[in-house]
């Protein structure tokens, strides 16, 4: 036991610090971004990340009888202490430590492929197994977000504001204005010869001053709660946007020259006019203002915001009118949450099937059916014409080792045509590498297969595949139809369950949205591989501790492919330290979607036509 807990100690303490430097530094030729800080910032940042280690290391100690060693848990849970201010402190501080480490040593692998990876992967470890873990030993978890009630925040409740969701915004801000590409332009022509009245920047910049003191202005922790809830929610929805349709906002020529007129034109210089559709600007106003009582000094506020980012020149008419009509949504985002959930239950009973003689033909064939078309498009678009047949024999490696993987895996007498998503993986990557082109296949295969798993993961919700255990009434949804996997094989009809698909398509969606953007100004293909296989695979960490199947076996306390998404991670960051040509343009053409149109009719049959009443090998998919 204590051998164990000396390696299990080292491997976090000594080996994984070396072996992200290591990483870093091998990956920096493929990461062009700048870079932030010097070596006193860095430094100071990295210092106090890990005087927060330190600190809650010691209180895990003292209060909860143990160290922090997910093998070796502490015996009783820490709340007090550093446990009191943040959740999880030692996480927060190791993180810190990886920016400033980063930002001292000038590495942009460092600062925008290594830290956000850290970033990403502490909380897919909490959310994929730390706080699952202490549910179910103490009956209760460490909470991040202030309590659902009328109570006032505690300052440790404000300043936690400032750190979960001021700062991350601004580090997403800055990456995003740093991407580079032209943006486009969704103003009107006439915008281009407004005046600009430079004395409104004085409410204009005032957004930065009531963003600050947003948390002492909620009068609830319930108001609190919510202001971090929509700005979370807008973030996860807007900066992808930025990263996909980069916008821009011209800066129009300042006629005056007083110190109102200079210190916009400060900012004017110091931000690239990029990031401007939908006015973030203007979203800010209206969270913040709806803390405001009278309600109307909140409408008066976020209206002024609205109006001076247009008389600034800051933004157009239409990045104004953008934000005012999603502003709604992301308000009160946990009534959109349910609606999708409510449609979500709805796809998950909605198996139709038709009988012709033996055969069976099952609906959620159609959606196996638009992924696959969608994933053959977008390869063979990247390889150009006259290669389709290479990214139809990939392809059909991909199917064939979807199908083997399952059989080896979940193969049963319930489920004799199963397809299993990293066999598919295994067998696309495998045959890449027979090509010349092997990494224009590799790379374009990684570009799509998060869009062809989004659409996929609508057959699994019609299939009842990758199903979601038991989870509370309102958070779950309920599957009734007789054939679904759920109520043959899971026994929970009619039991609310985690929609795991649900989690796996807006992951998914995340995902693709960002290799994307990356492949857009031609970043190296390695890069992009390695940031698929490091994005899904902690996703799906994350997604596989909520499902229910039954049939899925465990290995040391982690569903096994729990485990193999963490070695997907490993192999993800290999991928990014290798040299590889730049992502090529899209060329689309009319032969590559006959391919893809071909290929979809194949997969379609495969995943949705059957023959019942047969039990030969392969015959039945349920």
């Amino acid at each position: 036991m204590m051998l164990g807990k000396i390696l299990y100690g080292a491997l976090f303490v000594a080996v994984l610090p070396g072996l992200l430097i290591l990483w870093a530094a091998a990956a920096q030729p493929n990461v062009s971004l700048p870079t932030y800080g010097n070596p006193l910032v860095g430094g100071a940042i990295a210092a106090c990340g890990l005087g927060l280690m330190l600190a809650a290391m010691r209180e895990l100690w003292r209060l909860g009888g143990g160290l922090p060693m997910n093998a070796f848990p502490p015996a009783k849970l820490v709340s007090r202490g550093t446990f009191h201010w943040l959740p999880h402190p030692i996480y927060t501080g190791f993180v810190a430590i990886c920016l400033g480490v980063a930002m001292a040593a000038g590495s942009a692998a460092g600062l925008w492929l290594v830290t956000p990876s850290v970033l990403l992967a502490c909380t897919g470890l909490v959310l994929g197994y730390e706080r699952l873990d202490l549910k179910r030993r103490f009956g209760d978890t460490l909470h991040l977000l202030p309590a659902d009630d009328a109570n006032p925040p505690s300052d440790w409740d404000r300043i936690r504001f400032l750190l979960v969701v001021v700062i991350p915004w601004l580090a997403l801000y800055e990456f995003s204005i740093n991407l580079g590409g032209r943006g486009v332009t969704f103003g009107f022509r006439f915008e281009d010869h407004l005046p600009i009245y430079s004395w409104t920047a004085l409410i204009y910049q005032t957004s930065y001053i009531t963003v600050a003191l947003a948390p002492w202005c909620a009068q609830s922790r319930r108001d609190l709660r919510q202001l971090m809830i929509s700005a979370w929610v807008a973030m996860a929805v807007i900066f992808p946007f930025y990263w996909i349709i980069p916008s821009s906002a011209p800066r129009r020529a300042l006629a005056d020259n007083n110190w109102i007129a200079r210190m916009l034109d400060l900012e004017r210089t110091t931000y690239p006019p990029t990031a401007a559709f939908p006015s973030f600007h203007t979203l800010w106003a209206i969270f913040v203002g709806r803390l405001y009582r009278p309600r109307w000094l909140g409408v008066a506020y976020a209206s002024a915001i609205a109006v001076s980012c247009i008389t600034t020149g800051m933004h157009y008419i239409p990045d104004v009118i953008a934000a005012l009509v999603i502003a709604p949504l992301l308000l009160h985002p946990q009534r959109a949450w349910k609606w999708v959930l409510r449609l979500t239950e709805w796809m998950a009973n909605s198996w139709r099937e038709w009988r012709i003689g033996s055969v069976r033909i099952i609906n959620h064939g159609l959606y196996a059916g638009i992924a696959a078309f969608v994933q053959v498009a977008i390869v063979t678009a990247a390889l150009g014409p006259g290669r389709e047949w290479k990214v139809l024999v990939t392809a059909a490696a991909g199917l064939l080792g979807a199908g083997a993987w399952a059989q080896w895996i979940e193969g049963s007498s319930l489920l004799r045509r199963p397809f299993g998503f990293y066999g598919g993986l295994i067998g696309v990557g495998l045959a890449c590498l027979f090509f010349e082109e092997r990494w224009t296949l590799l790379g374009a295969h990684c570009l799509g297969a998060p869009w062809m798993q989004a659409i996929g993961r609508l057959r699994c919700l019609v299939n009842g595949c990758c199903h979601g255990a038991p989870a509370p009434p309102d958070a779950g949804i309920r599957v009734t139809h007789a054939r679904s996997r759920v109520t043959r094989l899971a026994g929970l009809a009619g039991v609310a369950i985690h929609p795991t698909q649900l989690y796996s398509i807006l992951s998914n969606i995340f995902l693709g949205l960002v290799l994307a953007r990356l492949w857009w100004p031609g970043c190296p293909l390695s890069l992009i591989c390695g940031v698929y296989a490091i994005g899904n695979g902690i996703a799906r960490f994350v997604e596989e501790a909520y499902r229910g199947e039954p049939q899925t076996s465990t290995v040391w306390g982690l569903h096994v492919y729990q485990w193999i998404a963490i070695g997907s991670a490993i192999l993800g960051a290999l991928l990014t330290t290798l040299r590889s040509p730049g992502a090529p343009m899209l060329m689309p053409s009319g032969q590559g979607f006959l391919w893809a149109l071909a290929f979809a009719l194949l997969s379609g049959a495969a995943l949705g036509i059957d023959f019942p009443e047969s039990n030969r090998p392969l015959a039945r998919l349920a």
